[in-house]
């Protein structure tokens, strides 16, 4: 997965939840302005290795008309406009460029830790929404290899520590943020759709990432995870603490793993086995008012544990 032409190649590197993103791209491409939200995850440094390596061709992809097995051509993101294949020891995704006449190809080794992101063209808006979310993608996958878990959720900063709110898309994770914003004294938000989690010598701790959905804040903070709390719609809020299996298959649906790479998602399970016994987890079914802030509120830093 190298890139011809070397002297043509520049390199930038970027921390993310402790782990150390590489990316090669053609010189000629300005990375800072595609990926305006990873500029606060900058990291210049020669001591580390990088864990996590992605290059950025913009050569035509190298293949065949068979791509190998087709996993799935579903995605929220890109409609009908996304595939994903398995051949051999590589992950092929594609998608197709918003004229429908070339596609995007990420190659991916099977544990993500190496990945190519081949170019075509396409608008300056496009480039950026697609790299921005493949980044995203692989990110998830290699990350589980250092145990950190990735998850689709909101999370608000009171005090220095973090809580997690969990649920479907359009459940209302960030209406419920916006609510502890508005009515819960010294809250902000760390993130409102992809940050990460880790096992340290300090506990869970969650980070903020480069990806936060429609919302824009990309904080590159790292604080305690003080609770998850998973959020279903419904006529009253009524809080129920969560334990053991109930509380892992409460967080479950919310990490980012894919389920094709059996060896990626058991190591997702055993960390997430793990944080789940060091983090309480929640059931707030709730109506989208103050007083379901309240309540999350009070039962999670007010109730004896």
């Amino acid at each position: 997965m190298t890139l011809t032409n070397p002297t043509e190649i520049s390199k930038k590197c970027y921390k993310i939840a402790d782990l150390i993103l590489e990316i090669n791209y053609p010189a000629s491409l300005d990375l800072e302005k595609l990926l305006p939200s990873f500029r606060d995850f900058k990291y210049n440094t020669t001591k580390e290795n990088r864990t996590i390596q992605v290059n950025l061709s913009m050569e035509q992809a190298a293949q065949g008309e068979d791509l190998g097995q087709l996993l799935s051509d579903q995605s929220i993101s890109w409609g009908d406009r996304f595939c994903f294949y398995e051949k051999e020891n590589t992950f092929i995704t594609t998608i197709a460029n918003d004229r429908g006449n070339d596609f995007w190809y990420l190659y991916s080794e099977r544990d993500f830790a190496q990945s190519t992101i081949y170019i075509p063209e396409s608008t300056e808006t496009e480039q950026s929404a697609v790299i921005c979310w493949m980044l995203m993608m692989l990110f998830g996958q290699a990350a589980l290899l250092h145990d950190v878990i990735m998850i689709h959720g909101s999370v608000i900063n009171r005090n220095g520590q973090g809580i997690a709110f969990l649920g479907k898309s359009g459940t209302g994770k960030s209406t419920h943020s916006r609510l502890w914003l508005k009515h819960i004294p010294n809250t902000s938000l760390l993130n409102d759709d992809n940050p990460a989690i880790r096992i340290t010598d300090n506990g869970v701790i969650i980070y903020g990432t480069p990806w936060s959905g429609k919302t824009p804040c990309y904080k590159n903070e790292a604080i305690p995870l003080k609770a998850f709390v998973r959020l279903q719609q419904g006529p009253e809020n009524i809080f129920e603490q969560l334990s053991g299996v109930k509380g892992f298959i409460a967080v479950l649906p919310s990490c980012t793993a894919i389920r094709w790479n059996k060896d990626l998602f058991a190591m997702m399970n055993s960390t997430l086995e793990k944080v789940i016994s060091q983090v309480p987890v929640g059931f707030l079914k709730c109506l989208p008012d103050e007083a379901a802030a309240e309540l999350c509120h009070q039962r999670i830093f007010e109730t004896p544990s």
